[in-house]
């Protein structure tokens, strides 16, 4: 299907400008709705801050073809070059959510350039809004996370009516809050009242799974204070502008997240669920589901590893472990001492994607990377350590059994979309909600568990090669993870049938590329 305005003998296709939050798991998925609106005919302008633009074109790889019809645009985000960023996210939000003037000429500028039939912004890129409905322009917001968190972060008065938010204060005499203000990691509960609470049933969310526990979720709202920034942030400026959005996107699929879809009337009367938007399709393909394929969308801000999908290929099909943290979560050293003796011990191969900034001391710590040089000499016929991949090649192949994730949307998503079970670990954000559906809703993953050690949390490198072992097992060693393949494998069909024609995903985006241009207010030249 292609979509045209003819004005006499010219031609022109609808034109959709698109803005992502400045964080490489919301440029993906922003970037794969751009390349399906393309092959609908859309023209796309794609709107990077300068940082993340110059990353994203040193990281592609030479021999990908560039698409003639997405122009991409960077914006300065008036920030130093040596600013920590989203190693400070409540910062930089703060610092991002302050750029409407900027948003605002920018868009100006594009309008004297030629007509905009609508601006799609991710949700949590609330700047771009406002200047964007004062000009006119038909506003489209696309959410990156899972449906269930954005039910939470929407519920927000729900919880404080039920008495969970906020949580109670900690006690006088403890000087650090459950939440760490700054890696927005959930700590040890500061008082048995924190803790009863945080281990009671999530019985006031609308579609919520009844499995669910206070403490399952996002991390950003489980706060004693009510005017963190993360609160205040959803609750009066991100949250009142989603029903005043034309309509909402969501990478997700109506057999993955429908009741939680069915339970949004009050949010936006026009909802869409378009997932997975990781996988292409070609006006040919789209009615056959097993010509549909896993596109990579040369989205990445860091470099490719170009040697981890050939030491793939040398691996045994289903032996392999994949671990990765995505591209914020970070990792104490001790931590990470433990998550490398423990892959060791298990016995397993694995393929390990160690960011430069995955952990969190900022001083070099030689004993570690002693340490972890040793475990690598030690494990070298089974082992490779690269700093980024393309994951979703790497989840595509054979050789991968099992996904060890901090369950981010991008990962989980797009191991649903492969049909590779995982082995959770969340970090912060909504990365502990999306673990409880993969492990006690979709029954797809296993989760760690931790032991207390110094009024702090840590997973052992003994429980590592436990869960290691348990989820790369044999089949027919495990009912459990027997089970565990089965579900993973029929959500990965569920996945490719909704996004082929006559899929539930499918209709959505037709309905709303149609209500798009049914509803906007192109203006072609005379």
């Amino acid at each position: 299907m292609k979509i045209e305005h003819r004005n006499g003998n010219a031609v022109k296709t609808l034109h959709a400008v698109i803005v992502p939050f400045p964080a490489q798991g919301h440029i993906t998925p922003c970037l794969q709705l751009a390349k399906k609106l393309v092959r609908l005919g859309f023209h796309i302008t794609f709107i990077n801050t300068i940082h993340n633009h110059d990353r994203m074109m040193k990281s592609c790889s030479k021999d990908r073809e560039p698409d003639e019809d997405i122009e991409f645009v960077a914006v300065s985000d008036g920030l130093p070059d040596d600013h920590p960023r989203l190693a400070d996210l409540g910062s930089f939000c703060s610092s991002f959510s302050e750029m409407g003037p900027v948003f605002a000429e920018l868009f100006e500028k594009l309008l004297r350039k030629s007509p905009i039939t609508c601006v799609i912004h991710d949700v949590a890129a609330v700047a771009v809004h406002e200047p964007v409905k004062k000009l006119g322009i038909l506003v489209v917001g696309i959410v990156t996370p899972s449906a269930i968190s954005l039910q939470c972060y929407w519920n927000i008065e729900t919880f404080i009516d039920a008495g969970i938010l906020p949580l109670p204060p900690p006690p006088t005499y403890i000087l650090t809050p459950s939440l760490d203000p700054v890696k927005l990691t959930l700590g040890l509960p500061r008082s048995d009242q924190e803790t009863a609470i945080r281990d009671a049933p999530l019985t006031c969310l609308p579609g919520v799974s009844p499995t669910m526990r206070v403490n399952d979720i996002p991390t950003f709202l489980q706060t004693h204070d009510l005017n963190s920034y993360f609160i205040r942030f959803f609750r009066f400026t991100q949250n009142p502008l989603l029903p005043d959005c034309e309509c909402l996107l969501f990478n997700t699929f109506h057999d993955l997240e429908g009741e939680i879809l069915d339970a949004m009337t009050d949010i936006n009367s026009n909802i869409y669920f378009v997932g997975p938007l990781v996988f292409n399709s070609t006006e040919n393909q789209v009615d056959e589901v097993e010509e549909l394929s896993l596109a990579a969308t040369a989205s990445a801000l860091w470099k490719e590893d170009p040697l981890s999908l050939s030491w793939l290929d040398n691996q045994k099909q289903n032996s392999v472990l994949f671990v990765s943290f995505g591209s914020i979560a970070t990792m104490s050293i001790e931590q990470m001492q433990e998550l490398a003796l423990g892959l060791e011990m298990s016995g397993h191969a694995f393929l390990w994607v160690i960011r430069s900034d995955l952990i969190e001391d900022t001083h070099e710590n030689k004993e570690f990377q002693i340490m972890l040089s040793d475990i690598m000499q030690r494990t070298q016929d089974r082992a490779l350590l690269v700093p980024w991949v393309e994951q979703i090649a790497v989840l595509s192949h054979p050789s991968v059994a099992a996904f060890l994730t901090h369950c981010g949307w991008n990962s989980t998503i797009e191991s649903i979309s492969t049909g590779v079970p995982m082995l959770c670990w969340p970090r912060f954000a909504e990365q502990n909600t999306n673990c409880h559906y993969i492990k006690c809703v979709w029954e797809i993953g296993l989760d760690f568990k931790s032991q207390v050690k110094d009024d702090t949390t840590i997973v052992s490198k003994e429980e590592v090669a436990k869960k290691v072992r348990k989820i790369m097992a044999i089949d027919g060693a495990d009912l459990e993870i027997d089970k565990i393949r089965t579900n993973a494998r029929n959500l990965r069909i569920a996945a490719r049938k909704a996004v082929s024609g006559g899929g539930s995903s499918h209709t959505a985006f037709m309905k709303f590329v149609q209500q798009i241009e049914k509803t906007s207010k192109l203006q072609l030249p005379s």
